[in-house]
């Protein structure tokens, strides 16, 4: 599943392509997100939390990824479930916020997103 995601997103927002890092990532040269899944229950159809850290020098730069994802990722309750690879799911935004590191004086832009795959 976070392989079928990660290609995905990678797919539909074609400028994110080799920019998508698990947990973290040391590449600050240009707008980078490290990504985390976490599992939220089991059964047949399951429920993860996937947590998107947009990494920017540039707040405004962050905010337009931040409505890519958004559109992308932030689904109708009533949408149907998208396929793709060998994963169904549906996905909807579910919390977020955006600071300011000092340490690599970028900006640090989550968005949390639930969701519900078989």
């Amino acid at each position: 599943m976070e392989k079928d995601i990660k290609e995905f997103i990678e797919k539909e927002i074609p400028e994110l392509s080799g920019k998508l890092y698990p947990i973290f990532t040391t590449r600050l040269d240009c707008l980078t997100i490290a990504y985390t899944f976490t599992p939220m229950t089991g059964g047949h159809v399951k429920q993860s939390q996937l947590e998107l850290k947009i990494i920017a020098e540039d707040y405004d730069e962050a905010k337009e990824m931040e409505s890519k994802l958004n559109n992308l990722l932030d689904m109708e309750e009533d949408e149907s479930f998208r396929k793709t690879g060998n994963t169904y799911f549906h996905s909807e935004l579910s919390g977020g916020g955006t600071l300011f590191n000092p340490d690599c004086k970028r900006f640090e832009n989550t968005l949390l997103y639930m969701i519900d795959w078989r």
